[in-house]
């Protein structure tokens, strides 16, 4: 399993996929950590895939709902100085 970072595989796309053509499986990550592989159609299901299935099915994992989180309200100010005032003061 030949492993790439997300902005090489950007970079040289057409090169890893030679590599999935040829029946290689190619693990992406982002910052060190994987996030998906690539892997030939009509392979064999990797490991990796196997054990993903089984924690689906068992409700060990789940699909997430593509909604953002929602936010709190923003933060009111009370009445006073201007926040510039007081950064200016904080200044001298």
């Amino acid at each position: 399993m030949t492993t790439v970072a997300s902005r090489e595989l950007k970079n040289r796309l057409g090169q890893y996929l030679k590599l999935v053509k040829q029946g290689e499986t190619v693990r992406i990550t982002d910052r060190g950590r994987p996030i998906a592989c690539i892997v030939p159609l009509g392979s064999q299901e990797s490991e990796e895939s196997r054990v993903m299935a089984r924690l689906f099915s068992k409700g060990g994992i789940t699909f997430g709902s593509g909604l953002p989180i929602a936010r709190q309200s923003p933060a009111r100010m009370r009445a006073g100085k201007p926040i510039a005032d007081i950064v200016a003061e904080d200044r001298r």
